[in-house]
């Protein structure tokens, strides 16, 4: 190997490094922003949560379908809400994602958190694996797993609050 191709090389593996170390931070910032949405959505008082009311009335319609939940309900594993305590409910959740910009953000969401976590494990890959072929090996049962992982997410937050 010629230096001039020896220097290209280096400066590729290094211009490599510094995308995934970029890319890394911007996944990062994404992950606190979305999960930020997430969090203020799913878990805060804003419309977007059934009230102790809708929540109890929902119990109370299940219990009548079998044993087993008034069984359930009885033995604590489902509980009635508080007064003025706020659930998370399937309704809730559909009502949610039938508006786009919540699909979007629930895809950035995930998509975010996918890429974090693969940038991630190439970063400990690179680190502790030290067969570069073993490595890359691993990389692509990551990587396929990524893309399942994004697919099957993808789908079902596209399908909610679609009647699908």
């Amino acid at each position: 190997m010629m230096l001039s191709e020896a220097h290209t090389t280096v400066s590729l593996h290094s211009r490599a490094n510094a995308v995934r170390w970029v890319l890394q931070r911007v996944t990062g910032l994404g992950l606190v922003l979305f999960l930020a949405l997430h969090f203020w959505v799913q878990h805060m008082p804003n419309g977007y949560l059934a009230t102790a009311e809708e929540y109890n009335r929902i119990v109370t319609e299940f219990a009548g379908k079998g044993q087993g939940f008034v069984d359930a309900v009885e033995k604590g594993a489902i509980r009635k809400a508080l007064p003025g305590e706020h659930v998370i409910t399937y309704s809730k959740v559909v009502e949610r994602l039938q508006n786009p910009w919540w699909k979007a953000i629930d895809i950035m969401l995930q998509l975010f958190g996918i890429m974090h976590a693969l940038n991630g494990l190439n970063n400990v890959l690179t680190d502790y694996i030290s067969r570069s072929a073993l490595r890359s090996w691993l990389m692509v049962g990551a990587v396929l797993g990524s893309l399942w992982l994004s697919y099957t997410g993808i789908v079902s937050i596209l399908a909610a609050g679609n009647g699908l």
